[in-house]
């Protein structure tokens, strides 16, 4: 298993580390959040592409809602599918 002592890991794809920073913005723990959810669809976190992102923007927006509220997971939700289109 991947930790990173609650660091932003090594080796991530540009597109992971901008994932990686939206997840901050509404979660203390980013990286514990991506890396499980990655896990449980076989994707790697370290090599996250935009066509990785948008089958799984709603478990990582329902996550996040579990951990702090619901208003802050559809804003994850939408940052998210804000990134996908740039």
């Amino acid at each position: 298993m991947l930790t990173t002592g609650g660091l932003r890991p090594r080796g991530m794809t540009e597109f992971a580390n901008r994932v990686y920073d939206v997840l901050a913005r509404f979660t203390v723990s980013p990286w514990n959040v991506l890396k499980l959810e990655c896990g449980w669809r076989g994707l790697d976190p370290l090599a996250l592409e935009p066509g990785h992102l948008e089958p799984i923007v709603a478990s990582l927006g329902a996550q996040v809602a579990r951990m702090t509220d619901d208003d802050n997971g559809i804003e994850l939700m939408r940052a998210l599918r804000d990134l996908l289109r740039q």
